[in-house]
């Protein structure tokens, strides 16, 4: 079901159908891995190909500099890959994340949408934080009723897919 591009050697994956997903199962594919000034990883960008999907997983304490930054090599990514691939979705897993980021809500909302819309992105979803601040910022997020790019709230990775599959169903 995929093809060779033969100028890049990189594969296509087609969009996600029900079809799809149930002959075949490729692995996840780890784009980058985030550090901090520690040198300590505090977010993992993953290409979820079954699903066709691109995940975030945060992890522990990081500043809103440094969700900005990872924020935007997700950017990078579906700029480079999101139409090609039909990537509509952006799952945000900040069930490890143990900080506030909603001083960024507005410029998510403002800038980060638009500039991903523009490059196939229809759905943002986030995982709910158990930590209070995170799980907060998530709230204010979904608050702002994007039109172009609006954030679907999910308390499991599983319960994010069966809304994404759902989803790509109706599209």
């Amino acid at each position: 079901m995929r093809s060779t591009n033969k100028t890049n050697n990189s594969y296509f994956y087609p969009a996600f159908s029900a079809v799809t997903a149930a002959k075949s199962t490729k692995p996840v594919i780890v784009i980058d891995k985030i550090k901090n000034a520690d040198n300590q990883v505090y977010a993992v960008i993953s290409y979820e190909p079954n699903r066709n999907y691109l995940l975030m997983k945060w992890i522990g304490y990081a500043t809103e500099e440094q969700v900005k930054i990872a924020s935007l090599r997700m950017l990078d990514w579906q700029r480079q890959n999101g139409i090609r691939l039909g990537c509509k979705f952006h799952v945000h897993d900040t069930k490890e994340l143990e900080s506030a980021w909603a001083g960024l809500v507005d410029w998510i909302n403002n800038d980060f949408f638009p500039l991903n819309h523009q490059y196939g992105l229809r759905y943002n979803i986030s995982l709910l934080s158990p930590d209070l601040f995170s799980k907060l910022s998530s709230l204010a997020l979904s608050k702002k009723h994007n039109v172009k790019v609006p954030t679907v709230l999910c308390e499991t990775l599983s319960q994010a897919e069966k809304w994404l599959t759902e989803k790509y169903n109706e599209l």
